[in-house]
């Protein structure tokens, strides 16, 4: 049907579907107009009766940001409004605002809290709170971004509790160390002793004992109510009562609502898995079903059947894989038989006496010459390190005081050692001592004479 709007915000062009062609008729103040909507703007065609100049009009992004805006703020039934959804991307900014989205299943919104209604708000804003929100739909200009500006928030009720209180305790559970993998058992390879918490009527149970089949394990079921009123305590119940009874424990029901999987998000299901002396598989609902109980049980199940087959071996599987590793025992036997064979002949070859002899006569000779080529090393080196001494002690003797005292040349020192190096170092009357090349003179100045 045609729809009546404003000729201004006609867009020029609206690649939709950019591979086919897509046309809308739409009814403007009495005059129609035929917009096919094509990726370029030559394709847009105009009525006659229209004219031009009106869809061509081009606007600057600020101009329309700011028609936007109008728009919004001339719409009363965009102001004053509440609106509900959950909490998430949650900014704290240090000047006091808060910036949040809210969203449903479908849609979100971006919402702001500005500091001076979020003052007195009462509790703080958490990622997955549900709340109602009050406030105007405005633009933010520098963004062209449409968003809620709150001027008041309270907790939604319903719902929203519930999921608030669920993060708690996965919180308080994940403190304690209920989630954390090292503590995680694995599961026995050949379980005895099969322990099953579920209702005895639910298909849960038909579909695990088909599983299991004829596996040779006892099967201990510990009937449990999986749903309602009541569920948590027996589900409780049923698993405490397997205590040192089973070798690896099933807790498993059929898929089902949020409010029906409820009872095994419960903090005595959680303790009672973590404290079972087994370990325990959970196959609760279905595979996008996750419950506080699926986060403690050693192992995850996504259904009650993917459950049982983690439970036991495959019998058929493992007399195959019995059958194959007899196979690769045999071949691996008659393969080690036949290189062990080989190494005995060949060692029976090598040591024969005439082969020992030769080898005896080569090490000989190799130890000759080796001994041959020590001795002619050590020659060498020996002239080599004679020669660098030769050549030491001559230059020694071009610088040593002795050789400049044979030269006539004496050294003067005083009775106390010192060496007399100028004539003012004595005065005449004063016993000096001449060293020469062959001895040493004591001598007495009787004057001192100037140059």
């Amino acid at each position: 049907m045609p729809r009546t709007i404003d000729p201004s915000i006609i867009p020029l062009c609206y690649n939709r579907k950019p591979a086919s062609l897509v046309k809308e008729t739409r009814q403007i103040r009495s005059q129609t107009i035929s917009i096919h909507f094509r990726p370029a703007l030559r394709d847009v065609k105009y009525a006659t009766r229209l004219k031009r100049n009106t869809l061509t009009q081009i606007f600057t992004v600020s101009e329309l940001t700011e028609r936007i805006k109008e728009r919004l703020d001339s719409d009363l039934r965009l102001h004053d409004l509440w609106a509900r959804g959950e909490l998430s991307n949650v900014v704290n900014h240090r000047s006091g605002h808060r910036y949040f989205t809210l969203k449903d299943k479908d849609s979100q919104l971006s919402c702001a809290l500005f500091r001076n209604y979020g003052v007195r708000l009462g509790f703080e804003l958490k990622d997955g709170q549900n709340v109602q929100v009050f406030g105007d739909v405005e633009v933010y200009r520098p963004r062209g971004q449409v968003q809620l500006v709150v001027r008041g928030i309270r907790l939604d009720s319903g719902l929203g509790f519930r999921h608030q209180e669920l993060e708690r305790l996965k919180q308080k559970l994940a403190a304690e160390g209920l989630f954390d993998a090292e503590r995680k058992r694995s599961l026995p390879r050949y379980p005895s002793r099969i322990g099953i918490v579920t209702s005895p009527d639910g298909a849960a149970l038909r579909d695990v004992l088909s599983i299991i089949g004829s596996y040779p394990a006892r099967i201990i079921l510990s009937p449990a109510q999986v749903q309602g009123d009541g569920a948590p305590e027996s589900i409780s119940l049923a698993v405490k009562s397997l205590q040192g009874r089973a070798d690896v424990v099933i807790v498993c029901r059929g898929g089902g609502s949020a409010e029906d999987l409820w009872g095994f998000n419960h903090e005595i299901v959680a303790r009672a898995i973590f404290e079972c002396d087994s370990p325990v598989i959970s196959a609760i609902g279905h595979e996008t079903d996750i419950t506080i109980a699926d986060f403690v049980a050693d192992v995850r199940a996504p259904t009650p059947t993917a459950a049982a087959e983690m439970a036991v071996p495959d019998v058929a599987e493992l007399k195959s894989h019995l059958d194959l590793v007899e196979s690769r025992m045999v071949r691996s036997l008659w393969s080690s038989l036949e290189r062990k064979q080989e190494r005995l002949e060949y060692l029976q070859r090598s040591l024969s006496a005439r082969r020992m002899y030769a080898q005896l006569a080569e090490h000989r000779q190799r130890l000759d010459d080796l001994a041959e080529h020590l001795e002619s090393a050590q020659r060498t080196r020996l002239d080599i390190l004679k020669n660098k001494l030769a050549l030491a002690e001559s230059g020694l003797d071009s610088v040593s005081p002795l050789a400049t005292l044979s030269r006539g040349y004496s050294i003067a020192r005083s009775p106390d050692g010192r060496l007399i190096l100028s004539a003012e170092d004595v005065a005449p009357g004063n016993v000096v001592e001449l060293i020469l090349a062959d001895g040493k003179l004591k001598c007495k100045v009787l004057e001192k004479m100037q140059k």
